[in-house]
């Protein structure tokens, strides 16, 4: 499709990269802007140490200088589920190309693992020198791992497949390779593949990185080197190149798709074009005029512009004589129309800061153009002092740009083009526009959840601090924006945490938890949690549960003689009235309150495996969970709660001890109400013989707590209405239970379909509350994860007594005692249950925007030029090698079973590297594959002289399920792979 009309263009909506001197996409605009020489100068030491010889240190033309990427040796490999052993055979240009897609990808807030597009990769890499200094020059790898796993770990073919691997896209994954102009010819196909559907997104872009990297280069006067390694694009002191390492990859997708879905659009690829030099011209590696001319014509078509709509062209600018006369004066031809230009079209040309990045060079120029528009700037295109008087600047309207300047938007968009032309002849050409404009988030900006998850503490801690860095340097960003692109576009690992974002400056971070199958448990209140205003902060922050609050309070007027429970649940100060401590507006007001945050919690995909309520909170239990209709439940809680009020006066005491032991306090007349813990009973009856058990427990020097109550509730104090309220729910008409809720009565679990009866509902109201039962209940679950639904911490403190200490407790709103809390507390259930594995949807509706991502946790990988080892061969006697310092398996110290641990480790180890694998370590988890496991069962049968089937590898791929069947193996083995 080269030369037609795009109709839309592509957007660029991701970008990462590290150059020489910039680790990342912002250190190297700053070097940009700045104007700073990025090209390393290296000293005797440095030289040396990169195994330059003093000879050729001292060769005449020697030029010590390179532009150097910091850190390729190092390398996250946990992180992309490879072994250390693969990791070190690895072409370091495949590693960084990984982890530079990575990190596009989270620069344009997609999660590879949650997107439904086809993404597309394609990239290409530079010479691998590190196959041939490094990797063949270990002598045992060839035998260790066999032809395959070093073809793959170091072939270019592999790169962009590679990554589409470990990453899991589905899109075309295509290897590029066209030299110099490798990068850009990636993008160009990448549009391609967009505009003809086979990529919903693509990733696109090269990598370049020779090692070693601290080494020179002699210099010819007849090759493209420079003599002093400074390249002087377009200058007249200009006598060539200079070589650097970086890599930079951009994400793409079709300019609509991208407006429509809110993306964060840096810049508009308008068109694009390719083409090649054919035979006309001197030589293979010579550049041709034409060719380089038509190629920027066509690319011109495409984005159907003219040369007059172009601001500034990033050229190929490589600083040789010949090749800068011939760019320009390739631009000059296809720039020549009759529209006559009353402004200069810039030049400029990164390489002069960088080095010349070879199969990444084009990619560096492209994003620079990306950044100069965003940024609205054009950076320096340095050690141009004065033009070079053989290149024809006179014939077109070019002008190098030889100091920074502004580059504002202004009524009509500011166009770029950007080029990179590749030995052998392969042109590429594209045309870059500005992004438009983006309008302001419209959605609420407080309050907001930024989850974050990562593989170990170190990377979790380091990626918490980022953020919050970022967000102080940045409060221009839309809160609703930073919280969408954190729970939908990163990827997400078992260690979880993050921080809760209540309003501007006030970030609070959640613990880290390990994530499992957690098994979410709602836990509703009852009375003695209730305060005025305690639903004002959840009411004004999400619809769903203000919703649900304005039904029920408009349902519950009738009922409660026209009172609105509005008036005290969202009392803006606070104060106490007095008024919700009345049982005929308390029960009700909790079970509105504790229902609106359940149905908050399952509008957000949080989804109860069993619920208790504590004796009101039974109700909203029981409605959740469909077995009563939210209009029937709040006419039984109003219709309960009126009845109680009715009841005669009592009191009600907790006392701090076992429940046989408090019977043995109790006077006649006073029971048993609760059990809420094996050390904590609330007792009730009349206030006076209230008094006289609080006497005897001090006697028996056990801890009291009167409770804020006006009867004595679940005592004989209630017998008057139960025959008025057992009519009453005689006229409901209950449904069988859609969920499992645990009885308060008996502690047991009700299943799904259990119908509740009238019976059932007196017998709630009148026998003691079984809660300590019901937490059993719950705690026998997987990974138990109880959030208390409704006002206070009472339930999931109780819960944390004995058994349930080491159980996720979270609340959703705060204590009476903490009125000031707003909706931190929710916010921290929610983010608490997702961090310890439950399903969350996250609330809040944003778009992507570019945020820090994953930090990696590298370490160094790198072959020594000569690696010493046994040698292989001769079946190994397990007796003779000795027993191991410490089994892994835990077995007895017996010496042959001893020695095969060894022997098996040896083997192990050989194959993946990394630790000594322990009796749990997984095969396949630790980096193996296929075809190590083939080559793993070959070496336990030369040998160790055992029989080990790939089957059973599969079955049993720890290494103690390894070592215990290459045990029982021994006596049936031949010694002779199969």
């Amino acid at each position: 499709m080269t030369g037609h009309r795009w109709a839309d263009g592509i957007a660029v909506i991701g970008l990462a990269g590290r150059f020489p001197a910039a680790a990342d996409i912002a250190a190297y605009w700053a070097n940009l802007r700045a104007g700073r020489h990025c090209v390393s100068r290296f000293d005797d030491e440095q030289l040396a140490a990169a195994g330059v010889s003093a000879a050729e240190r001292a060769a005449e033309g020697y030029v010590a200088a390179g532009g150097v990427l910091a850190g390729a040796d190092l390398f996250d490999a946990d992180l992309f589920g490879m072994s250390p052993r693969e990791a070190e055979i690895t072409d370091p240009q495949h590693r960084i190309a990984l982890e530079c897609a990575w990190q596009a990808l989270e620069d344009a807030g997609i999660d590879p693992a949650r997107t439904a597009a086809a993404v597309g990769v394609f990239a290409g890499t530079g010479v691998n020198t590190y196959f041939t200094r490094y990797v063949l020059g270990d002598g045992e790898l060839a035998d260790s791992f066999g032809p395959l796993p070093l073809v793959v770990g170091n072939e270019k073919d592999h790169v962009a497949t590679r990554i589409a691997y470990r990453l899991g896209l589905r899109g075309p994954a295509v290897t590029v390779q066209t030299a110099c102009s490798t990068s850009l010819v990636a993008v160009h196909l990448a549009c391609q593949s967009l505009l003809t559907g086979d990529s919903d997104v693509a990733i696109a872009g090269g990598v370049r990185i020779t090692v070693p990297q601290e080494a020179g280069y002699v210099y010819d006067e007849h090759g493209i080197n420079s003599p002093d390694g400074h390249c002087r694009a377009f200058d007249r002191a200009a006598q060539g190149t200079v070589g650097g390492n970086g890599a930079g990859l951009v994400v793409l997708k079709r300019a609509a798709e991208a407006i429509r879905d809110g993306d964060a659009i840096r810049a508009i690829i308008r068109g694009s074009a390719v083409n090649n030099d054919g035979a006309a011209k001197v030589g293979y590696t010579a550049p041709s005029i034409d060719g380089q001319a038509a190629v920027i014509r066509r690319a011109h078509h495409a984005a159907g512009v003219g040369p007059h709509d172009i601001d500034y062209v990033e050229a190929h600018g490589t600083g040789t004589e010949v090749g800068d006369a011939i760019e320009v004066a390739a631009l000059a031809q296809a720039f020549r129309t009759q529209r006559r230009r009353t402004t200069p079209c810039l030049l400029g040309s990164v390489k002069p800061s960088i080095g010349h990045l070879d199969a990444a060079a084009g990619i560096a120029g492209l994003i620079k153009v990306v950044l100069a528009l965003g940024h609205e700037h054009l950076p320096p295109s340095i050690d141009c002092a004065e033009p070079h008087p053989d290149i024809p600047f006179a014939d077109g309207p070019f002008e190098v740009v030889t100091a920074g300047r502004a580059w504002p938007r202004t009524d009509r968009p500011r166009r770029a083009g950007v080029s990179s032309f590749g030995i052998g002849g392969t042109n590429a050409h594209l045309v870059v526009e500005e992004a438009p404009l983006r309008e302001p988030s419209s959605q609420p900006r407080f309050p907001q959840l930024l989850p974050l998850s990562a593989r170990d503490a170190d990377a979790l801690a380091a990626m918490t601090s980022d953020l919050t860095g970022h967000l102080a340097a940045h409060p221009e960003l839309d809160p609703p924006d930073v919280a969408h692109t954190l729970a939908y576009g990163r990827a997400r690992h078992r260690l979880r945490g993050g921080l809760l974002w209540a309003g501007d400056g006030d970030l609070v971070a959640v613990p880290a938890r390990t994530a499992a199958r957690s098994s979410v448990c709602l836990l509703f209140p009852g009375q003695g949690s209730q305060y005025d205003g305690m639903a004002a902060p959840l009411y004004a922050a999400y619809p769903r549960f203000r919703e649900v609050i304005d039904e029920c309070c408009a349902h519950l007027a009738p009922l409660l003689r026209g009172r609105d429970l509005r008036d005290l649940l969202l009392r803006a100060d606070g104060t106490p009235t007095g008024e919700l401590d009345r049982t005929w507006l308390t029960q009700p007001a909790l079970f509105v309150t504790g229902y609106a945050v359940a149905q908050l919690l399952l509008s957000m995909s949080v989804e109860p495996a069993l619920m208790l309520g504590h004796s009101v909170g039974e109700y909203a239990a029981l409605c959740v969970a469909g077995g009563v209709s939210p209009a029937d439940a709040l006419r039984l809680v109003a219709a309960r709660g009126r009845l109680m009020q009715d009841m005669p006066g009592g009191a009600m005491l907790a006392v701090l001890a076992g429940e046989d032991r408090v019977r043995a306090l109790l006077p006649d007349g006073v029971e048993v109400a609760a059990v809420n813990a094996a050390r904590s009973v609330v007792v009730s009856g009349p206030p006076d013989l209230i008094e006289v058990t609080r006497e005897r427990a001090d006697a028996g020097h056990l801890r009291t707590r009167r409770l804020r109550v006006s009867h004595a509730f679940h005592s004989a104090a209630m017998d008057g209405m139960l025959d008025a309220f057992r009519a009453e729910a005689a006229s409901v008409a209950f449904t069988p239970t859609t969920r499992p809720v645990v009885s308060d009565v008996t502690g047991h679990v009700l299943p799904a379909g259990t119908t509740i009866t009238p019976a059932y509902l007196v017998e709630q109201l009148r026998r003691p509350v079984r809660f300590a039962d019901g937490v059993e209940r719950l705690l026998a679950l997987r990974h138990p994860v109880l959030i208390e639904t409704g006002p206070g911490r009472t339930l999931v403190t109780l819960a944390g007594q004995g058994a349930g200490a080491g159980a996720v407790r979270l609340t959703t709103m705060g204590a009476r005692d903490e009125p000031d809390a707003g909706v931190r507390p929710f916010l921290g259930a929610v983010l608490g249950a997702w961090a310890a594995g439950a399903a969350v949807t996250f609330p809040g509706r944003g778009r992507p925007v570019p945020l820090p991502g994953y930090r990696f946790q590298r370490r160094r990988y790198r072959l020594d030029r000569a690696r010493p080892g046994a040698p292989a061969g001769a079946p190994l006697d397990p007796v003779a090698a000795g027993p191991a310092e410490v089994s892994r398996t835990g077995a007895p110290p017996d010496p042959v079973a001893a020695g095969l641990d060894a022997a098996l480790g040896e083997i192990w180890q050989s194959l993946l590297g990394g630790e000594p694998p322990g009796p749990g370590t997984n095969f396949f988890e630790a980096g193996g594959d296929s075809l190590l496991a083939v080559r793993l069962i070959a070496r336990v049968r030369k040998r160790l002289a055992a029989d080990l089937e790939f089957e059973t590898l599969l079955e049993t791929p720890t290494f103690g399920g390894i070592l215990h069947a290459v045990q029982a193996g021994r006596g049936g083995a031949t010694g002779a792979p199969r």
